[in-house]
């Protein structure tokens, strides 16, 4: 970690002073990003496989008291928050998997084949109680548009008062558009709803450089000018098999109130389709 920082001038999140805006869900995320503030977009970013999907579905389960039943904050202690969560990339059934793996620790393959254990399915059945009580709000339409999403958006800010709007998949917002016009209309949303948006986007260019690091470079100009955060996903294991197996780095290589970072101590268990905080013996 500490080679990793000094060579990518990104610093340690620091988790003193006060932090604005609604939460991530991982502290080590918080504390480098501040949490998510009300009229801004944020733009979770990473190469093709490397999480940034399971990411924002976490953050928004984790807002609408959907997720974690076991060693993370209970919902009971914290306000559940009305969220939408909007995928060009997956269809409802694989966001409910997703959705119950995270919630209940159970192996998305064996939700995936049905073939369950007593011990899956003791976990299961609270877990989709909790998800069935949460404000979370999907919509993954075959089609996607912005027009849609502006319209869906607005009736449940209205009817639901959702607070929290999470896109997955910027290319994807609509055929008419560039990648710096959907952006551009996703921060017009969050301004005009007063609520945080966040949307996955790829990152391409890292490809052609030697080093496969990312950086805020390796994603589009236009998008990365629109986006008041860029939070860039990578993990290492990704590339070496035996380098910091199941943790992850989330950094924070743009916000507007604060200097990049690096989420501290973040594990990412693709089994259970979730990010989480490591915890010290």
């Amino acid at each position: 970690m500490a080679e990793l920082l000094a060579s990518s001038g990104y610093e340690p999140a620091c988790s003193s002073g006060p932090r604005l805006g609604i939460p991530t869900g991982l502290k080590g995320l918080d504390a480098a990003m501040g949490g998510l503030e009300p009229g801004t977009l944020t733009v979770l970013a990473s190469r093709p496989g490397l999480g940034r999907s399971t990411l924002l579905q976490n953050i928004c389960q984790w807002n609408a008291g959907g997720t974690f039943l076991r060693g993370f904050p209970k919902a009971e202690e914290r306000e559940a928050v009305p969220v939408l969560f909007a995928s060009a990339e997956q269809s409802p059934e694989q966001i409910m998997a997703r959705a119950l793996s995270a919630a209940a620790r159970v192996g998305r393959d064996h939700i995936r084949s049905g073939e369950l254990v007593d011990e899956d399915i003791r976990r299961l059945k609270p877990a989709q109680s909790l998800l069935e009580a949460a404000p979370l709000y999907i919509l993954a339409p075959a089609v996607f548009t912005d027009g849609q999403l502006v319209e869906h958006a607005r009736h449940l800010v209205r009817e639901r008062q959702v607070q929290l709007v999470g896109v997955d998949g910027l290319e994807a917002m609509g055929p008419d558009l560039s990648l710096g016009q959907a952006a551009r209309a996703l921060k017009t949303l969050a301004r005009e709803l007063a609520a945080p948006v966040i949307v996955t986007a790829s990152l391409w260019a890292v490809s052609r450089r030697p080093h496969w690091r990312p950086a805020l470079e390796d994603l589009h100009d236009e998008v990365a000018f629109a986006a008041d955060t860029v939070v860039l996903v990578h993990r290492e294991e990704a590339y070496d098999r035996t380098a910091r197996p199941m943790e992850a780095d989330l950094m924070v290589a743009k916000a507007r109130s604060a200097r990049p970072a690096i989420a501290a101590d973040i594990a990412f268990q693709p089994h259970y389709a979730r990010f989480s905080d490591i915890v010290a013996a």
